[in-house]
């Protein structure tokens, strides 16, 4: 999408942050060539929509402002000297940057989640507020990274574009004089491919996380070229030559070519950092087959050999039911990408700890209480009774109404007489005891 967005300015950038989400333009002194701001603004817009993708663009005066309105700027606010031409995108006039800014959250500024959790405790959350205080009270309080993205945002300080270059394709082809049914002959023309994009990849510093070998085939029925494609997927990013071919003929063996290959193309699809690891100078046999590498390797074995979907790891999920708060998600993801799941959100200080084992399904039990609402005094489980000395909560948990059947439960945790510490809860609707966890 950067390189696409080329044609709107020489200078494109991609977001600088871990989970990118916005692309920075330079557009000074070309809006004219586009026949101005808002018939530029369109023209993006209608390049964004024929990918089918929805986006938001805001034009001002600096990057900052143009980020922060982007984000945060409601589509018709009621009073406000904004010119909007469209619901998505925003143009704001020169010079009205501080008119802009001022109404905004003071997340607009791209500041960090800490700077931002100590600001909404001080009772300041909007720019406004912000520029109001005197700076040399910010400077003494705050990391200096506060003054200057108010700064940037306002035109104070320049903030240069960090102009996106795109990355090399990495591709290789081979092409026989005659199309050949040989298999020894494809095999080896694959692993030649596969060891020249290797030492590009060292020398770019980056490994390979999906390769994609294509091959070209004459149908010997009806005599054209009918292309069969191999993908490999890596759970770490790799730089071996002899792994990726390793992988790539695993994947070919299974395949049945529907006629002589006329051509071999290999393609690098997705790339990402090596990791580089210093070796020990002095360990064992035992270390040295633990190390991540390895573990690595299987599973991408694993992966080729049974299929992406058979290998699977646990991935925790943000779910307000405990036991639901799970998936199952392939190892080695299609694309060759993680998926995070959104944004990452920061764990709460105050939430209490879980235990580290979880049943399945809940347990019933039978507990007595001097209060209906209170802990419990004692309880029976498997046949033996259980003296509580010492319990802490309740901690309420309760899902939403969407889901047909509310879920409400009292949880506590609690340690016996002998030393036991486990999670139960009451269930709200029935009074009902149940023991969902043990802390080991």
């Amino acid at each position: 999408m950067a390189t696409c967005c080329g044609q709107f300015s020489p200078s494109v950038a991609v977001e600088p942050s871990a989970a990118p989400e916005s692309l920075l333009l330079d557009v000074t002194g070309l809006a004219h060539l586009f026949g101005g701001e808002t018939s530029l603004a369109k023209k993006i817009l209608d390049e964004f929509t024929r990918r089918k993708l929805f986006i938001r663009i805001a034009i001002a005066d600096t990057l900052g402002a143009a980020w922060a309105v982007a984000h945060f700027h409601p589509s018709s606010p009621p009073h406000s000297s904004f010119v909007i031409r469209h619901s998505s995108f925003t143009l704001v006039p020169s010079g009205e940057t501080s008119a802009a800014l001022h109404p905004l959250p003071i997340e607009s500024l791209r500041l960090p989640e800490d700077t931002v959790d100590l600001l909404h405790q001080l009772g300041i959350n909007c720019v406004g507020q912000l520029e109001s205080l005197p700076r040399e009270e910010l400077s003494s309080r705050f990391p200096l990274q506060l003054l200057r993205r108010m700064d940037q945002a306002s035109g104070r300080v320049a903030e240069p574009v960090p102009v996106h270059v795109p990355p090399p394709e990495l591709r290789a082809d081979w092409s026989p004089e005659q199309p050949t049914a040989r298999s020894e002959t494809i095999e080896a023309a694959l692993e030649h491919l596969i060891a020249e994009l290797a030492k590009e990849l060292v020398r770019l510093g980056r490994g390979a996380v999906r390769l994609e070998c294509r091959f070209d085939c004459q149908s010997q029925q009806s005599g054209r070229v009918v292309p069969v494609q191999v993908f490999v997927g890596l759970f770490q990013p790799t730089a071996s030559a002899a792994h990726l071919f390793q992988l790539a003929r695993m994947q070919l063996e299974r395949l049945r070519l529907p006629g002589p290959v006329s051509a071999v193309q290999v393609t690098v699809a997705a790339t990402a950092p090596l990791e580089l690891r210093q070796q020990e100078l002095f360990s064992d046999d035992a270390s040295a087959r633990r190390h991540p590498r390895h573990l690595a390797s299987l599973i991408d074995r694993l992966s080729n050999r049974l299929g992406r979907r058979a290998v699977l790891g646990v991935r925790l999920t943000s779910d307000s039911q405990p036991e639901l708060a799970w998936r199952y998600d392939p190892l080695v993801e299609s694309g060759g990408r993680r998926r995070s799941g959104g944004r990452r959100r920061k764990r709460p200080a105050d939430l209490p700890p879980r235990p580290l084992r979880l049943l399945p399904r809940p347990v019933s039990l039978v507990a007595t209480s001097v209060m209906p609402e209170g802990p419990p005094l004692r309880f029976h489980l498997h046949g033996r009774e259980h003296q509580v000395a010492h319990t802490w909560g309740p901690e309420r948990i309760e899902t939403g109404w969407w889901r047909g059947r509310v879920v409400g439960r009292d949880y506590y945790r609690i340690e016996t007489a002998a030393g036991e510490r486990l999670w139960l809860f009451r269930r709200l609707r029935d009074g009902r005891w149940f023991v969902h966890g043990m802390f080991e």
